[in-house]
């Protein structure tokens, strides 16, 4: 045992030498002694001396001095823990933010603080990623797949915005540092905080609350519009930045109608929000940075460009200048007559062949319309008329006579065929005594005994007229024979 140790248990003797001296006498100790009280028991327990805890790590920080610092948890609980800069050494790979692992140490209170930690000798990365880091994943996969992840979605940042809208909590970092960087770099832009929990369980819905008041009607009307609304707070552990990564606050962040940048814990931290708002800025310092325009920057880039603009301006003024001075030296501008002599003559030839071919046309025109009248004279449009009056005369009697021949052979053929049908008309055969007998009904011919009955009507066509009578008798032939021998 060394000479810390001894002075340890020293300490320890008298603490319990007065505890036991004092408890009849209700003794009221301080804080310290009662962490120390506690300290003692835990060093002189075996069992928490060298013990293997799994959980998941969370707030990792190396300082500068070389220790790391973190957090160990689990579903429902946590431990703080530290690993010295001699052990740190031989770790392989620095834990991530939500990794599963398993830690050896020893479990100890720390003498100021009174916290409880774990002293780490080793930690060992397990396979499984972490409770939180599987909740991150799952919500991740399930609204990317709804689409609000979507890069169509997003929408510019304003480049000059005139209002803008921060929702965090007001006590945080994070407004202080935004309202620095703002006022910093433009001092006109105004600001206006939604106050709201960022941590914690009812962050999420404060933070719903937050947004859609920032998107009401009554807030545009009050303050005016919001041109641009940063969500965010500073560093923190995953857990502590676990209301960003909520389902309802992501989809709060996807349906702003105001362009969002979230902005939320350090560079390394990456929650849901980020994929949904329209840009991501890795501190709230940064997105302050990214909305706001440096004044002076901007002033600063304004005489740049005024220095540009002159110099280029009088650069071009020089070379047209130049141009100008090399231009009028041209002999276009020294004698430009000289310049139109090639083309005088060029007219002056043109002008003879136009001549020239113009006369040619004229007496070729003039032949053809002497040849024209010649022949015009010829045919007299008075001889045509009269040698056409002569055809005419001579067509016309053709034609009569071929009309009279075509009518004496058609009224010979119709006389022909009239004789015919004479010969052949009943009408011809009553002139010469004989009788039609027809139904006066139908007009159907009747010429069979079979067609008659007694008592039956019938109409006789003579030659000069027709008689109606009624049958009182049918005899066939054969009958009239019988009765006529008898």
């Amino acid at each position: 045992m060394g000479v810390w140790d001894e002075e340890l248990d020293r300490s320890w003797q008298e603490l319990v030498w007065r505890i036991e001296q004092e408890w009849q006498e209700e003794p009221v100790f301080t804080v310290s002694e009662i962490n120390e009280y506690v300290r003692q028991m835990l060093h002189r327990d075996e069992f928490l001396q060298r013990v293997w805890i799994r959980g998941e790590i969370s707030r990792w920080q190396v300082y500068q001095s070389g220790h790391a610092y973190f957090t160990l948890k689990d579903e429902q609980s946590q431990i703080t823990g530290v690993m010295w800069r001699e052990r740190l050494a031989y770790l392989e790979e620095m834990p991530k933010e939500g990794e599963k692992v398993r830690v050896l140490g020893s479990i100890r209170v720390t003498k100021k603080g009174g916290e409880f930690q774990i002293d780490a000798i080793k930690i060992v990365r397990e396979i499984d990623k972490g409770f939180w880091w599987r909740k991150f994943e799952e919500t991740k996969r399930k609204l990317e797949a709804e689409g609000l992840f979507a890069p169509e979605r997003k929408r510019q940042i304003p480049t000059f915005p005139q209002r803008i809208g921060v929702i965090t909590s007001p006590d945080g970092a994070a407004i202080r540092d935004i309202i620095r960087i703002v006022r910093q770099r433009h001092s006109g832009v105004e600001i206006v905080l939604f106050p709201s929990l960022v941590q914690g369980e009812d962050a999420p819905l404060s933070l719903v609350q937050a947004i859609k008041l920032a998107n009401s009607l009554e807030v545009e009307r009050l303050v005016g519009k919001i041109d641009v609304l940063i969500i965010g707070r500073g560093g923190g552990s995953i857990e502590d930045l676990w209301a960003f990564n909520e389902e309802i606050v992501v989809r709060a962040v996807a349906e702003s109608r105001i362009p969002t940048i979230s902005a939320v814990g350090h560079e390394i931290d990456f929650v849901l929000t980020d994929f949904a708002a329209d840009e991501r800025a890795p501190t709230p310092t940064a997105a302050a940075q990214r909305v706001v325009p440096d004044r002076q920057e901007l002033l600063d880039k304004l005489r740049q460009l005024e220095i540009r603009l002159r110099q280029a301006v009088r650069n071009r003024l020089r070379q047209r200048r130049e141009q100008l001075w090399r231009l009028s030296e041209r002999r276009c501008f020294t004698d430009p007559l000289s310049l139109l002599g090639d083309f005088r003559q060029e007219l002056d030839r043109v002008s003879i062949q136009i001549d020239a071919l113009a006369q040619r046309q004229i007496s070729l025109k003039r032949w053809k319309l002497l040849e024209l009248s010649s022949r015009l004279a010829h045919c007299s449009p008075q001889a045509q008329l009269v040698r056409w009056r002569e055809r005419l005369h001579r067509y016309n009697e053709a034609l009569q006579t071929a009309v009279g021949l075509a009518l004496n052979k058609c009224r010979r053929k119709l006389e022909l065929m009239a004789g015919k049908l004479e010969a052949l008309s009943p009408f011809a055969v009553l002139q010469r005594g004989y009788a039609l007998v027809r139904d006066p009904i139908t007009g159907k011919v009747l010429m069979r005994v079979g067609h008659f009955a007694v008592g039956q009507r019938a109409e006789v066509l003579l030659a000069d007229g027709k008689l109606d009578v009624t049958v009182n008798e049918v005899m066939s032939n054969d009958e009239a024979s019988d009765r006529a021998t008898q």
